[in-house]
């Protein structure tokens, strides 16, 4: 992730892609902050950058992805920085990554919450006071589409 670019800069971490809208949803919010003017780093183990290296092979949307446990790392040790990350969470561990987001950046974290547990895993959020949006989708990520749409929004227009 450059540092000394004007545009603002936005995180997706990705965990393991047992959830088979995580891709997609990555992929369509990356897309939605490009629009924007946003420079965004796509940071996953490699199973999750597998996945959306393949779904932009001729890299028209994925321009700079990352190793997820590196960009903590490097979160931690303020050698990079977001004005936003977006943690995408189907199980606990997403949650963890969210938190420790929240903590690291000077910007916000905010998790895209999905999957079978989706409403288990956002009281989880809210009861650590974490902000989040969250839909049930597994397969078709129709329910969080538009949460992802007004949450991308309402970050590009609080930071104009």
């Amino acid at each position: 992730m450059i540092l000394n670019d004007e545009r603002k800069k936005a995180l997706l971490l990705l965990g393991c892609p047992e959830v088979p809208v995580q891709t997609s949803l990555a992929i369509y919010t990356l897309d939605l902050l490009v629009k924007s003017g946003t420079m965004v780093t796509i940071a996953g183990n490699p199973a999750a950058l597998g996945l959306v290296r393949t779904a932009d092979p001729a890299g028209y949307y994925i321009k700079d992805t990352a190793d997820l446990d590196a960009t903590i790392g490097a979160l931690a040790e303020k050698r990079v920085d977001a004005d936003i990350c977006y943690v995408f969470i189907h199980n606990d561990a997403g949650v963890s990554y969210l938190a420790t987001a929240a903590a690291l950046i000077s910007g916000e974290a905010v998790g895209i919450i999905f999957g079978n547990n989706a409403r288990t895993l956002a009281q989880q959020c809210d009861d650590a006071g974490l902000e989040h949006i969250w839909a049930r989708a597994v397969h078709n990520p129709k329910p969080i589409i538009s949460k992802v749409n007004m949450e991308v929004e309402r970050w590009a227009a609080s930071n104009s």
